[in-house]
């Protein structure tokens, strides 16, 4: 492990230890106000009384006036993934939970000629592909601190978002991802090829992960440019997630913002902050479903994408 991943590993460490110091102080400083208590650690600075004065504020923790620790897990319900060398936590949930399903989830039409690699999908079923979109810390050297794949089970669609809690759980995050990813065939992302792939293998060679993603990359970007670069101003994900796949988006957050959000939690601790972060993850991921669909049906006339991409 290099130098700087040692840093970060502490540090998340630390900040770790000082939230964890943090809510038992002041767990334990609401029970005793509640109480109308009056501690002897509040005149005598003493060594002893101090000590003393420690153990009954984590001991207030059990106490049925203490306020529940607050964490992610409070607002995204899920559970941890773990092996002997750490843990990462995993938001789970069904597409069906976010919106109303449709007849033609898991189903993919007949593509365009000229698609190989959509064709090859095709007659292989959506079961045997991996969607995938990362959050980041900004720069080439941050940690990924978020992943969201999607895969569709025969029923449903499948979304998890594998979620490190501080930069030490990076590590634990890209070996469960290394886990996730077995047994597909393909792997489906957005500008994939160019950041999502080459970002991982990075930060896997940094922590010593044994990463293998799916042998065979679907970048949606790419075919969405052959297909739309004359009749859209741009091929960027949330343009063609408007124009193409006719949806609006609604409470997300800047793509931009993302970093410094969760570089925030890290410090301060505060789970609320990461809510829109997620969804902005998982409106990603189901955006890219639909725009593998939209790719994979043929044009009813030589100008339907025109209207399409125009017709506000």
């Amino acid at each position: 492990m290099s130098d700087q991943a040692l840093l970060r590993e502490k540090l998340g460490e630390l900040a770790r230890q000082r939230r964890s110091r943090e809510a038992v102080d002041a767990a334990a400083s609401g029970a005793a106000r509640l109480a109308g208590a009056t501690t002897v650690a509040d005149v005598d600075p003493s060594p002893a009384v101090q000590s003393r004065a420690r153990r009954a504020r984590r001991a207030a923790l059990l106490s049925p006036l203490a306020p529940p620790a607050v964490g992610v897990e409070a607002y995204l319900p899920g559970g941890e993934w773990r092996d002997e060398r750490g843990a990462v936590y995993v938001h789970e949930r069904l597409r069906s939970d976010v919106e109303a399903r449709r007849v033609h989830w898991g189903l993919i039409e007949t593509p365009p000629a000229n698609e190989d690699i959509l064709i090859a999908l095709a007659r292989g079923g959506l079961a045997r592909a991996l969607f995938l979109d990362l959050e980041t810390g900004g720069l080439a050297s941050s940690p990924v601190f978020l992943a969201g794949t999607m895969h569709w089970n025969g029923e449903d669609f499948v979304l998890r978002q594998y979620f490190a809690r501080h930069y030490g759980e990076e590590a634990a995050l890209l070996r469960a991802l290394a886990q996730a990813t077995r047994g597909f065939e393909f792997l489906i992302t957005f500008n994939g090829k160019s950041y999502d792939a080459p970002f991982l293998a990075n930060r896997a060679v940094v922590h010593g992960v044994t990463l293998a993603l799916p042998p065979r990359h679907v970048d949606l970007l790419h075919i969405a440019r052959r297909r739309w670069k004359r009749v859209l101003r741009d091929c960027r994900l949330q343009t063609l997630e408007f124009h193409v796949c006719q949806r609006r988006r609604s409470g997300d957050v800047p793509g931009e913002e993302v970093p410094g959000l969760y570089h925030d939690y890290v410090r301060s601790g505060d789970p609320w902050r990461l809510v829109p972060v997620f969804h902005h993850n998982l409106l990603d991921v189901i955006t890219m479903a639909e725009i593998l669909r939209a790719l994979c049906t043929p044009p009813r006339d030589p100008y339907e994408d025109q209207r399409t991409a125009f017709d506000d």
